[in-house]
């Protein structure tokens, strides 16, 4: 698979997208709807005398705008893009602004943040387009390709419809964002494709996600953030390392008693700026979540807000 570094205009910074020459000539992930990130790709392509009509095919790992952004650009040149169905919804940039700011204010954000995020929220949508995938993966699935079966992996956890593809021929995997060297990917709370209306339980996911990997056992990760990965194991012990960590200082912040997700969010990320905020918000609810699921955290439900304490031994 051929790396091609696209720009984004967000903190994470650039993100990798692969080619894979052949029949058909293959793309995992797009970049963002973005002039500079079209730009960059188009010029790649033509460094190997091609254009973006000639890829044939577009594999979505998951839906996340520097992932699928430019995808129903390559569509509409009759491009075939495939994705997990779990991405159905973010895919077509659905999102519920009356949920999500119900969720915000159970977590006691104050309205003028609420308003910022929900804001901020909507100008990340202009980086990607809406697209309806000609197609839907399944894990387990073998896409065809002239140099080998490309093998679907269903990798849930930074969003419920992840999935990372495997070159057979090679043993090396496109996974996304599933794994990263020296950052944490963030498991991103959305609602549970399978249960509507309930919060995907994206850390449990992500720990399945995580004992998978050991059992591949891959020769190689391809990350769509920073350098390549050959030691799986050593980053997955990382991984949890990291997360073990976030959990105990998320339990730390609720030893003074029951607070909202903000106050643990102002205790274990105290200089958070507004651009990180629903990243913020994310990881700590992810973990209280997860907490609540193991018993050693209480949700205490009230009129105006959600507070969580932890539970009694």
């Amino acid at each position: 698979m051929v790396p091609i570094a696209l720009p984004t205009p967000y903190p994470i910074g650039p993100v990798t997208v692969y080619l894979l020459l052949g029949d058909p000539l293959t793309l995992v992930d797009t970049g963002p709807a973005t002039a500079p990130a079209w730009r960059a790709l188009t010029s790649a392509l033509a460094e190997r005398s091609l254009c973006p009509c000639d890829v044939r095919r577009v594999l979505v790992t998951h839906a996340h705008h520097d992932h699928f952004g430019l995808a129903r650009r390559f569509a509409s040149l009759g491009t075939s893009v495939a994705a997990h169905p779990f991405e159905r919804r973010n895919l077509r940039l659905r999102r519920s602004y009356a949920l999500l700011w119900r969720e915000l204010r159970l977590a006691g954000l104050p309205v003028a943040r609420r308003l910022a995020l929900v804001a901020s929220l909507r100008l990340l949508d202009r980086t990607a387009r809406p697209v309806v995938p000609s197609e839907w993966l399944a894990a387990g699935r073998d896409v065809p390709h002239e140099h080998g079966p490309i093998r679907v992996h269903h990798l849930p956890g930074h969003t419920p419809g992840h999935v990372g593809f495997e070159l057979a021929s090679t043993g090396a995997f496109a996974t996304g964002d599933v794994v990263l060297d020296g950052v944490v990917p963030n498991a991103v709370v959305d609602t549970d494709p399978e249960c509507p209306g309930r919060p995907f339980q994206a850390l449990a996911a992500y720990a399945g996600t995580l004992r998978r990997l050991e059992e591949l056992r891959p020769n190689l990760l391809l990350p769509a953030h920073g350098p390549c990965i050959t030691d799986v194991g050593a980053q997955v012990s990382a991984l949890r390392g990291r997360q073990a960590r976030r959990s105990a200082e998320v339990r730390a912040a609720l030893r003074g008693g029951p607070a909202t997700a903000s106050q643990v969010i102002a205790t274990v990320f105290p200089r958070v700026t507004l651009l990180r905020v629903f990243l913020a918000f994310s990881e700590v609810l992810g973990h209280l979540l997860e907490l609540e699921r193991s018993g050693e955290v209480l949700r205490v439900s009230g009129r105006r807000s959600e507070r969580w304490a932890l539970a009694a031994r």
